[in-house]
Order: structure tokens, then sequence, then C-alpha cells
């Protein structure tokens, strides 16, 4: 047997093989590499910092000026969980970036400043504190704020896994068609569709119109771009008094209207209400999560660790960790905005969740 085993690791000194005996714990999951972990971002670290870059760097220096939430246990900096990008973007008044179009799904809210927007698809969204604003894989947008005083938004994308899949790519060549004919170089869209154009095609719920096409760009997501805190907060108001998830209270998903699936084939948009005192049971899943503190105050518990957030603060689980929530207030609601990567674990066949007693 040793003189076997010599001649295999001879064989393997130059790195082109391996015994599956010698990494057989890490391979079946006994052992655990080391890699993402729970982590928190506190709004009070990260608004004087997103100030500071605001003030000190321009846009034609960063192209887009963009804080990342950079994991501790990440391999690449720009990861924070290992499906998740999680950054936040700060746009000065008058300012905006010019076109482009990604392999990456995206999505935008905003944290702090009125006048934000992002032009997807020859559609202007205006962006609210609360609204989620969508811009599926493939489809062409820009940002800008028209408004007189700095704006900040999250942004959460699923880069670190087309990465992973190794396609990723940005185009920013965007060519409109004049009214000639002729096909020009453009910096900007133009803006073709109505104000609120996809919210008032979608926004009704229960019924989808069946007099357009419902196809945006080359995007295979939902053709809605933008989804109102008012009509989300509306909706977990009239659910109060409900039972709601022992796991995560009352939670809404964010859906694609013209099929009821999630909003893209790769993330799972979510918000959720915590009542006064609301203390959910500890469970775990196999997908990662980011997590956003719309309103409130509260904790969560992952994997052991304490983590007390309030408004603004920025959270990550990794994926199977165990966690559970609790709004730490007994008179006012906590709201929590999350985004998963659990559709394209359901996809694989990878999805699993389970209490944890």
């Amino acid at each position: 047997m040793s003189g076997i085993k010599a001649k295999i690791e001879q064989m393997a000194a130059d790195g082109q093989f391996i015994g599956l005996w010698e990494i057989v714990k890490s391979v079946e999951g006994i052992e655990k590499p080391k890699g993402m972990q729970p982590y928190l971002w506190p709004w009070s670290r990260l608004r004087p910092l997103m100030q500071t870059v605001g003030q000190n760097i321009s846009l034609e220096d960063a192209d887009r000026r963009v804080i990342i939430m950079s994991n501790p246990g990440a391999q690449k900096r720009h990861h924070s969980t290992t499906t998740l990008y999680l950054s936040c973007s700060i746009y000065n008044g008058g300012e905006k970036a010019p076109v482009h179009r990604h392999t990456s799904n995206a999505s935008r809210f905003v944290l702090e400043g009125s006048g934000g927007y992002t032009t997807i698809e020859g559609e202007k969204c205006i962006m609210s504190r609360g609204d989620l604003i969508v811009t599926p894989a493939g489809t062409w947008h820009d940002h800008g704020n028209d408004g007189t005083e700095p704006v900040i938004w999250v942004d959460v994308l699923d880069l670190p896994l087309v990465e992973n899949l190794d396609v990723n790519f940005f185009e920013f060549d965007h060519y409109e068609t004049k009214p000639d004919g002729k096909k020009v170089l453009s910096e900007f869209q133009t803006i073709t569709l109505p104000t609120d154009h996809s919210t008032n095609l979608y926004s009704t719920g229960g019924l989808r119109p069946s007099f357009v096409d419902h196809t945006r760009g080359e995007s295979i997501g939902t053709p809605m771009f933008v989804y109102r805190w008012e009509h989300a907060l509306e909706a977990l108001n009239s659910m109060r008094n409900l039972k709601g998830s022992p796991s995560d209270g009352i939670i809404l998903e964010y859906i694609n209207p013209t099929n009821g699936e999630s909003v893209t084939r790769t993330m799972n948009f979510s918000v959720q209400l915590l009542r006064p005192g609301e203390q959910t049971l500890a469970h775990q899943h196999t997908s990662s999560s980011s997590y956003c503190c719309l309103q409130g105050h509260g904790r969560s518990i992952v994997s052991g660790q304490i983590f007390e957030w309030g408004p603004n603060d920025l959270f990550v689980i990794p994926n199977s960790a165990v966690h559970s929530h609790e709004n730490l207030s007994k008179n006012e609601d906590a709201v929590l905005y999350s985004v998963s990567d659990s559709p394209i674990m359901r996809h694989l066949g990878l999805y699993k969740e389970k209490a944890v007693t």
C-alpha cells in the first residue's frame, strides 16, 4: 500500500491529480471550508463614507460611484454572498451615468434623497424610498438625479453567480433609431414611454393586459420595472392580523405579473413585517440572502451571532446559516427588505429549508 501511495503522490506532485480520500471530508461536507460570513454594515458608518465619496470622487473618475459591501470571507472582494453583490450608489444633484446593459440581473431602492431615477428600455423610473426598481439582465438602463441634493440607493445584483458561470459582460454601445431610419450611438436613452408606464400596466393585482408585448429588451425577467413602496406597505398592513410565517412573520414576495414567478430567474425580492415584539422561529435554507431595514429596530441571530439593526442598516445571511429575527420595539413595526438567490436554487433542485429547534 505504501508503494502505491508513494506512486500516486508522485503523479500528483504537479497538481493535476488528487486522491478523493485526501479531501473526502470536504467533498462530503463533513468539514466546511471557511467562506462567506454573516455580516452587518451599519448605516452610521456607511452614510458618512458615502457623503465623503460623493464630495471627492467624480462620476468621470469612478464610472459609477459605488461602495461595495465586501464580505470578510469572500475570495473576491466585491462579493457579498456566494451569489449576491450588495452595494450603495450616490448621485449628486444633476448627475447622470451613461447607458449600459449586462448579463447580471440588478435592482435598486433608495435609502436617502429624492430626484433619483433609472431609465430602463425607454421608461424613466422615478425612485422614492422603499420603491423597488428592477433592471433585468439584458435591459438597457442609465441612472441619474434630477434633484438638487445627493441621493443614495442600494444596488443588489446576481453578479457573483454570473461571474462564477463565466458569462459576465457589460455593453456600453447603445444605438437608437432616429425618425429618418439612421442608427445613432447614444450616451443616454431617449424617453419613449410615459411616466409610470409599467406600474400603470401591471400594478392592478389579478389582471394582466392582453394588448401589449410583455418582452422588454432582451430580458426574460419581469416587464414591470417599478414596485412602489406604498403598494407594498398597504399590502403588509392589510395582512397584519394574519398568523404569518413562523420563520419570517408577514412576508410578501414581489413577482413577475405576467406569470406569477419571481421577478428574475435568479433572485427573489421580498418585504416582511415584524409586528411589535414579534420574534420568529429559527430556521435555515440553502439560499443566501441580503437584508436592509426599511423601518423600526430589531435584531437577527445568525449562526449564534447577534446583529442589531435599525433604518438603512444592511446585512447578509450566508447559505444554510441558522437565523431568526426579532422586533425589539413593543409599540412600533419593523420592516425588512430582502433579496435571496432562492429561485436559482429551486430551479436546480438545490433548495432546502427546515426549522431549527
